[in-house]
């Protein structure tokens, strides 16, 4: 029964960060299908990186009583494999798309992906290894695939506002794999350290978005591309409503 209530927690948590961002975005509503395929993205990007881990990573070197330098290298494998497949797939679809172009989409679609990643991830661990390790998730990674992507997918949409090339997104993404390993090698390691170290990545990690989402809506309005105030936005149609009337005047419905 507890597996369950848990599964329903993760479920529950997903949506609503996924709605918290959505209401935070000022500008134009996203398209519902470009939100959905990348939660497609990321599911995808988990079955591709399960494949590659499991011909690639030596499953021994991940357990508890391995070396600690095999457990490293083999945990910043681990990294290079999930957050390549999260990240890159989305991110050559999305870059030329002309809906990807506010500082906020850059985070609101990445999270999506890595929830599209991590929370079957999750749900599959509660009920393979039972409540503690449910719990365990609960409390340490609800969001951590999604914050790590996030990341990056802010910097991605601020090379395209920005009109720098999209490989100067490379060292975000190369931060990204190593708090992944980092954290991972940490929780694996049996050490206090080094599991004190992964509690305080994922921390950051979830401030870090937000932190990172608040400045994107900043950066957004100060390059008056996003609209701001009550009704300043049709929720229905996406466009922009100035006079703040309480029904938009191009489609009809409440703003």
């Amino acid at each position: 029964m507890l597996v369950y209530l848990l599964i329903i927690i993760f479920i529950s948590l997903a949506v609503g960060l996924v709605f918290f961002l959505l209401k935070g975005d000022r500008g134009p509503k996203e398209p519902v299908g470009a939100l959905w395929l990348a939660a497609g993205f990321g599911l995808l990007g988990a079955l591709a990186a399960g494949l590659v881990e499991k011909k690639f990573i030596p499953i021994g070197t991940l357990q508890a009583g391995a070396p600690l330098s095999s457990m490293m290298f083999s945990y910043l494998g681990v990294g290079v494999i999930e957050e390549c497949c999260k990240f890159l797939p989305l991110a050559f679809f999305i870059f030329p798309k002309h809906y990807f172009n506010e500082h906020t989409d850059g985070i609101i679609y990445f999270v999506i992906a890595g929830l599209g990643f991590g929370l079957p991830e999750n749900i599959l661990y509660t009920m393979q290894y039972g409540s503690k390790a449910g719990i365990g998730r609960l409390i340490l990674t609800p969001f951590f695939h999604a914050t790590l992507t996030g990341m990056v997918g802010y910097y991605l949409v601020k090379a395209k506002i920005d009109k720098k090339n999209i490989l100067t997104v490379l060292p975000v993404l190369i931060l990204a794999i190593l708090l992944h390993a980092l954290y991972d090698f940490g929780l694996s390691s049996g050490t206090t350290l080094f599991t004190f170290i992964s509690v305080t990545v994922t921390l950051a990690l979830s401030a870090n978005l937000l932190n990172l989402f608040f400045r994107a809506q900043d950066l957004d309005e100060e390059m008056g591309i996003a609209a701001v105030g009550h009704n300043a936005y049709c929720r229905s149609c996406g466009q922009i409503n100035g006079q703040h009337y309480l029904y938009c005047t191009r489609c009809g419905k409440r703003a």
